[in-house]
C-alpha cells in the first residue's frame, strides 16, 4: 500500500510539473503576442493595420502603414507608390475616399471617389511648396494650383483649359519634362496632359520644335 501511494504521489508531482511548464510556455506565447501589438507606453496601441467592418462584415475603414492597391470590378488598380494612411469604403466594399502619404514622391493626398471608384475631388500637397485642389466630372474640371508656375485658377472643358487666371507661361523645366515624355507616351497624350494644366496655346508652343 505504501509503495502504491508513493507511486501515485510521484505521478501527481510529475503531472503538476508538466502543467506548470505548459502554463509557463503559454504565458510566454501570450506575452510575445501582446508585445507585437501593444506599445511600451500605457494606453497606446501599436499595430501595422486596423480594419473596421460593419454589421455585414464588409470592410468600411482601413488604417494601414502599407495600403493595398484598389480593386475595381475585379481589376487591380496599381497606385504606383507605397501608400500609408486611411481608406473609406461604402456598403458594397468599394473604395470611396483616401487620405494618405506616398513614397518616394513625398506627396500627401485626400481623394473623394464616386461609386465607380473614379475620383471626383483631389486635394494634394507636394513635399515642397506645390499644392492643388481639383474638382472634376468627366473631361470638365475646376483646378486651383500653386507651384513653380505661379498661382492660377483654371476652368477645364472637354479636357482643354478654357480659362486660366492668371495666364502664365509653362516653366522651362516643366516644358522640358513634357518634351522628353513625347518619345515614350506620344505627342497626343502628352498634349492632353499639358492641356489639363496649361492653356492650349502654351502647350502647343512648348511641344512645337
Amino acid at each position: 500500500m505504501d509503495r502504491d501511494l508513493q507511486d501515485l504521489d510521484r505521478r501527481l508531482r510529475r503531472v503538476t510539473l508538466q502543467s506548470r511548464v505548459q502554463l509557463g510556455v503559454l504565458a510566454v506565447v501570450v506575452a510575445a503576442g501582446l508585445a507585437a501589438f501593444v506599445s511600451d507606453e500605457p494606453g497606446k496601441l501599436r499595430v501595422s493595420e486596423l480594419v473596421v467592418v460593419d454589421a455585414e462584415g464588409v470592410d468600411r475603414v482601413r488604417i494601414s502603414g502599407d495600403l493595398p492597391d484598389a480593386v475595381v470590378d475585379g481589376r487591380r488598380l496599381v497606385r504606383g507608390e507605397k501608400a500609408a494612411g486611411v481608406i473609406l469604403y461604402d456598403g458594397a466594399g468599394r473604395e470611396r475616399s483616401g487620405y494618405a502619404t506616398f513614397e518616394p514622391s513625398g506627396n500627401v493626398l485626400l481623394t473623394l471617389d464616386n461609386r465607380q471608384s473614379e475620383q471626383n475631388a483631389l486635394f494634394v500637397a507636394g513635399p515642397d511648396n506645390a499644392a492643388a485642389l481639383r474638382l472634376w466630372q468627366g473631361n470638365d474640371a475646376i483646378d486651383l494650383r500653386t507651384d513653380e508656375a505661379g498661382t492660377r485658377l483654371s476652368v477645364v472643358e472637354g479636357g482643354l483649359v478654357r480659362h486660366q487666371t492668371p495666364v502664365t507661361p509653362i516653366p522651362a523645366e516643366v516644358c522640358e519634362a513634357y518634351t522628353a515624355a513625347v518619345a515614350s507616351l506620344g505627342r497626343d497624350r502628352v498634349l492632353r496632359e499639358c492641356n489639363g494644366r496649361f492653356t492650349a496655346e502654351n502647350c502647343t508652343n512648348c511641344l512645337t520644335p
